[in-house]
């Protein structure tokens, strides 16, 4: 039910601020967007997303091999301290 809650929220705030900036999008008088426009605007977008979707899948991979865990050594590795990385 929370998460659910959570989900409603979120979408809602997502709707509104797209409504938003549709509504700023229309307001603007003679300013349009040509082919090569859109395009930019479509490989800009499409690029962050991508940049975006990787960088979590890298950061889930990180926390479900244990990366995170005691300073960056895997889970049964040996963490390496300061002393063990001047030697």
């Amino acid at each position: 039910m929370k998460a659910a809650l959570v989900i409603l929220v979120w979408s809602a705030l997502l709707l509104a601020a797209g409504g938003v900036a549709f509504h700023l999008w229309r307001e603007l008088e003679g300013v349009s967007l040509g082919f090569h426009g859109w395009l930019a605007l479509g490989l800009g977008v499409g690029a962050s997303l991508i940049l975006g979707v990787g960088l979590m899948v890298l950061v889930f991979v990180s926390s479900r091999r244990g990366y995170d865990d005691a300073g960056g050594a895997p889970v049964g590795g040996k963490a390496r301290g300061r002393d063990d990385a001047q030697r």
